[in-house]
Order: structure tokens, then C-alpha cells, then sequence
């Protein structure tokens, strides 16, 4: 999909505001989130695990380095991906924010808005050459995500949990261990490349070892 950027048209005002707070991990939406996710206003907690749970598989990767990077430096992002509410809806959205940091010049939060960009998406799906342009943009992300699908399967194949739980036991073996989640996933690759599955052979230490110490 193509980078979109708030331009500040009616069918672009903000849907809802979130702020993240990085220490205790905490999210506070207003009600427009709530809502564009198909909750009704507080009927859940917002979490990281649900955040990401409504991103679209393919969609959650990239999302989820956005908020890495600017939980590592603060800098204004822009995110436009798509989000499976309550109701099995997919929705294109935008997400704009920046970092706020403390008196250290650390991000201590996260601060932003979604646009729905649902109708506008639609709209450019039925042009042949928005959906050439989507093709192509999936491409670049599958090379992108490669290494991470990698070690999601290797987790996969040595623990016998299933793809969700592979890539959050890497995204929480990452966020323990200081790392970005595709170097946690380069590591692992490498690891394990140098003991190829079968009888006899520690694939599974290699996880186990790269997990240590996390709640996966």
C-alpha cells in the first residue's frame, strides 16, 4: 500500500486520539477508537496485545516497527495500514503521532490520531492502477518482513505454538532483550542456520535460548 499523509480534508478529520505511556505500557483511547476498532466506548482495556491484534496480518509487522522507532527517538510518523474490528470489518486507516520526551530527552510518551481512510481506500481499489501500485507495495514489504517470517517459523516448528503466538513471543523476546525485532529475528535465523532441524540437532535450544527469560 502507498504512504498516505493527513492533508487536512473533511473526509480526513481525526476518528480518535490515543496516548501511549512507554514505561508501564499503557494506552488511553477516546472514544472514536474505541469505536473504529467495533468496541463500544470502554467495554475493553487497550493493551499492546490488542492493538496489535486488530492490525491486519499483513499489515501487523510494519505497524509494529512504527511504534519501535518512535518509541526509540520521537520523531512524527505517519502509518497508513489496515484493521480488522470487532465485527470481521477490514478498515484502512491512518495513524499520525509523535513522541513525547521527558527531561532526560527520553520518549516517556506516545501521542496521536487515527483517520478512517476506509471509503477513500475502497474508492481507489476499483482503479486498475491503484491495484497494480498495492501489488507492488506488498512486494516491498514481503522482502521486508522476510527475516522475521523466518524465525516466526523456526519458533513455529521447535515450540508447536501457532503464527500469532510465534511473532509475540518474538515481539516480547525483543522489547526484553533492548533489540529490534527484525535483529532479534537476523540473530535467530543465524543460529539456527548453523543447526538444520532433524534428529539429533538443537533447533529448539536455539530457541529456547533466544526466548530465556521471557513469558512467551
Amino acid at each position: 500500500m502507498s504512504d498516505l499523509t493527513f492533508d487536512g480534508r473533511p473526509h480526513h478529520t481525526p476518528v480518535g486520539y490515543f496516548t501511549y505511556t512507554v514505561e508501564d505500557d499503557h494506552w488511553s483511547w477516546s472514544e472514536g477508537l474505541f469505536e473504529l476498532h467495533g468496541h463500544d466506548p470502554q467495554a475493553v482495556v487497550p493493551t499492546t496485545d490488542l492493538v496489535l491484534r486488530h492490525k491486519h496480518p499483513d499489515d501487523a509487522l510494519r505497524a509494529y516497527e512504527v511504534l519501535e522507532a518512535v518509541v526509540a527517538d520521537g520523531r512524527p510518523f505517519s502509518c497508513y495500514h489496515r484493521i480488522i474490528d470487532a465485527t470481521s470489518r477490514v478498515r484502512y486507516v491512518l495513524s499520525v503521532g509523535r513522541g513525547v520526551l521527558d527531561a532526560r530527552g527520553r520518549v516517556e510518551q506516545v501521542t496521536g490520531f487515527f483517520v478512517d481512510l476506509t471509503e477513500v481506500r475502497t474508492e481507489e481499489l476499483m482503479n486498475a492502477a491503484s491495484r497494480a501500485e498495492s501489488d507492488a507495495a506488498q512486494v516491498r514489504l514481503a522482502e521486508r518482513r522476510s527475516q522475521v517470517d523466518l524465525a516466526r517459523g523456526i519458533v513455529m516448528v521447535a515450540t508447536g505454538c501457532d503464527a500469532p503466538g510465534a511473532f509475540n513471543a518474538l515481539r516480547r523476546c525483543a522489547a526484553a532483550r533492548g533489540m529490534r525485532l527484525h535483529e532479534l529475528a537476523a540473530q535467530m535465523v543465524e543460529r539456527a542456520g548453523a543447526h538444520p532441524l532433524g534428529e539429533g540437532h538443537p533447533c529448539r535450544i536455539v530457541v529456547e535460548e533466544l526466548l530465556a527469560d521471557v513469558d512467551a
